[in-house]
């Protein structure tokens, strides 16, 4: 979600009320007779407002679970809601704690409060930096479910052409080198330009490539196809070339493009579970604080 300017209410209110919290419970605190503890009347205000916007904040995930119901609200109004007052929830939460660790489950609960935002924080600024990012790195942008699907046709295409160039592979990849001979492989353009699809370009225009591979690199890459222009009898096949250059090209830009995806969803394997962990805690610690 990009932070744009139908957030300034929402900031401008969120800075306002924290601002007005914290400097309300500072100003009670100092004319109460005693310190104002999470059990005090000030303090469980404190904590029930911070929960109860820590629940708001929670519920994005449920709203995408139920119909489009229109009297609870857009759910851009939602997802400007989750960041603001779960930012904001915070606040409230520090003063019900009398900005104390507690004890050992309080200890638990705070390090689990700080995953959660850190976690949102970080995927909010990964929202704003990595789609700018692949519109201007990746110009064959791909549907994303469909990369996979593209690559195994794209290795048909690249099939076709290095057949069309070499002849039909007999005898499968492993059989390569012994067709013509060692001897000859270096003098021969059709066979090292079938050894050099087979053992690199094959695998890397695969929907699950190698990790490390030289087509990585688009100097490395360009320098490859260029020695095989070079190579004797492959002046005629120009054409077919340039196209497997270009087709490998536009998978390196689909790896960066997957890459990209990666980061920009990663977070949510943390921050969903920890999400999860901060209700249980919660929980408890709303149990433990009636019953001891």
């Amino acid at each position: 979600m990009l932070i744009d300017s139908t957030h300034k209410r929402w900031i401008a209110a969120s800075a306002l009320i924290g601002a007005a919290a914290l400097a309300t419970y500072l100003t009670l605190d100092a004319l109460s007779p005693r310190e104002l503890t999470g059990g005090s009347t000030v303090g469980l205000w404190y904590g029930v407002i911070g929960s109860a916007l820590m629940v708001y904040a929670g519920l994005l995930s449920a709203l995408r679970r139920v119909p489009s119901w229109w009297w609870i609200g857009a759910r851009k109004v939602w997802l400007r809601g989750h960041i603001w007052l779960g930012l904001l929830s915070a606040v409230f939460l520090l003063c019900h704690s009398h900005f104390r660790w507690g004890g050992p489950l309080e200890r638990l609960l705070w390090w689990t409060v700080i995953g959660v935002l850190a976690t949102g924080v970080f995927g909010v600024i990964m929202q704003q930096l990595l789609p700018r990012l692949m519109t201007t790195r990746i110009a064959a942008e791909a549907p994303y479910e469909q990369i996979p699907h593209l690559c195994r046709l794209m290795r048909k295409r690249t099939d076709a052409l290095v057949d069309s160039i070499c002849g039909p592979l007999v005898g499968g990849p492993g059989g390569i080198r012994s067709t013509r001979g060692a001897m000859r492989v270096a003098e021969d353009g059709k066979m090292q330009l079938r050894i050099f699809y087979e053992q690199d370009l094959r695998p890397f225009l695969d929907p699950r490539p190698p990790r490390s591979s030289p087509l990585l690199n688009p100097l490395q890459a360009e320098a490859r196809f260029g020695k095989l222009r070079q190579l004797a009898g492959m002046d005629e096949w120009d054409e077919q070339l340039r196209q497997l250059a270009t087709l490998c090209e536009e998978r390196r830009l689909w790896r960066d493009q997957e890459r990209l995806h990666f980061w920009l969803h990663a977070w949510l394997l943390l921050h969903v579970p920890l999400s999860v962990a901060l209700l249980v805690l919660g929980i408890a610690h709303v149990v433990c604080s009636l019953y001891y």
